[in-house]
């Protein structure tokens, strides 16, 4: 008896586009073609009935299908630090011109990562999504080498810290807080602004880091105050060893008219 059966569930013919939310949507063109070479076709340019553009597509070299970037802030900030696509590069040679294009380019990335199964190069868009370079060629490393402690390699989310009891006590005396002011070179205040974001929200994503918030002072466009707290010394000598704090101290070298001034903060009492 024959016991092949012909499936009954409908089959799709294959990807007919992505979609990605942004919140600027001619910055996130703009990225995406120095970055990767996209082409915008304005002839598929979305606008509402009164002309207001929402969308625009993309055709992207060796993607195989067309990206849509949707202006949608809400859902771009609340996906932020997502690794929504993955694409294929040969090997370790390939993944290092692709370093050589983004630093010519002036882009943050993460250095390569000894990922499960080969090389990983993560690039945070201008809102923070991760696009990820991978390379379909094993990098052949010995399992304990694998770098499941990166910020850069999602292995899922961090577990949530216990809250403490409230037992009337100090429950804030094991926290570090920092105050740390830094100071761009005269008019690189814009430049210094685009570095420190993907920093902070990398940072925000390490287990130990309670709050890390950047602010620019409204009298001095060079200026920025970035309010940092931790839960304990362990946590914040990790992040000063983390991969973007690496990446940062390189692309922010230049920028720096001194090097950052941490000052500790002790929390006042609870009224």
């Amino acid at each position: 008896m024959d016991t092949a059966r012909t499936p009954t569930n409908p089959v799709p013919l294959g990807i007919h586009h992505l979609k990605l939310p942004v919140t600027d949507l001619e910055r996130s063109a703009r990225w995406y073609g120095d970055v990767l070479g996209a082409h915008r076709l304005t002839e598929l340019d979305h606008r509402r009935p009164g002309g207001t553009l929402f969308a625009v597509v993309l055709d992207v070299p060796g993607l195989g299908t067309r990206l849509e970037l949707r202006l949608d802030p809400v859902t771009a900030t609340a996906v932020e630090g997502y690794d929504f696509l993955t694409l294929a590069v040969d090997d370790r040679t390939a993944l290092d011109r692709w370093i050589a294009h983004l630093d010519t380019l002036d882009v943050p990335h993460s250095p390569p990562v000894v990922a499960l199964v080969g090389w990983l190069l993560v690039i945070p868009d201008p809102d923070g999504q991760r696009l990820r370079l991978y390379t379909t060629t094993p990098h052949g490393l010995d399992s304990a080498r694998i770098e499941y402690d990166s910020p850069w390699l999602s292995t899922g989310p961090a577990p949530e810290p216990e809250p403490a009891d409230d037992l009337g006590t100090d429950d804030t005396a094991a926290t570090l807080c920092l105050l740390a002011r830094i100071t761009a070179v005269p008019g690189q205040g814009d430049l210094l602004e685009s570095r420190l974001l993907p920093l902070a929200r990398a940072t925000r994503r390490e287990p130990g880091c309670i709050a890390y918030r950047v602010h620019r002072s409204q009298r001095n466009a060079d200026a920025f105050v970035v309010y940092e707290e931790w839960t304990g010394r362990q946590a914040l000598d990790a992040h000063h060893a983390t991969p973007h704090m690496n990446v940062f101290r390189a692309v922010a070298a230049d920028l720096l008219a001194a090097p950052p001034h941490p000052e500790p903060l002790t929390p006042c009492p609870r009224p």
